[in-house]
């Protein structure tokens, strides 16, 4: 269970990969009143460490450009549903060691209590070099931080 206010945001993706680095973008566009709700890091990829590193009674909310969706889709999983690999079509786009289900199933075996909270993505399609956004993700990204605050704003309030 979850202690009002305590919010942790893993802010996912990597500004020089086109359109992997729109989780990066979105949390520059957050508002100053939901700041403060939410202790917010931008770990680059999702890792175990990270996830270990919140506090135990914590909601995390993982913010990631996402695969399987339509690009400039914003969708929203709990973490529980990205943990369950099969009948799940969307998942993180950032290079990770291991593949996101495995990361949130180690990391709670390792914390001894499943991870609460939520996956919030933006669907993504040009991953090459450099910082440009394709057209459907720039356009997806106001709905993108819109989304992402609204989770910080429920989850806060327990």
């Amino acid at each position: 269970m979850t202690r009002a206010g305590l919010v942790s945001v893993l802010i996912c993706g990597e500004r020089l990969r086109g359109d992997d680095g729109a989780a990066v973008l979105a949390a520059a566009l957050l508002t100053d009143d939901v700041t403060p709700l939410a202790s917010i890091t931008e770990v680059g990829q999702l890792s175990v460490e990270a996830l270990l590193a919140t506090p135990a009674d914590a909601a995390v909310i993982v913010v990631d450009a996402a695969l399987g969706i339509a690009p400039g889709q914003v969708v929203e999983l709990p973490l529980s549903a990205l943990a369950c690999e099969a009948g799940n079509d969307a998942a993180p786009a950032s290079t990770h060691a291991m593949p996101a289900h495995q990361v949130l199933t180690l990391a709670a075996e390792l914390r001894g209590t499943p991870l609460c909270g939520t996956f919030v993505g933006l669907g993504g399609m040009a991953f090459g070099f450099g910082e440009e956004l394709s057209p459907a993700v720039a356009a997806g990204l106001p709905e993108f931080a819109a989304a992402i605050e609204s989770e910080i704003r429920r989850l806060a309030a327990g």
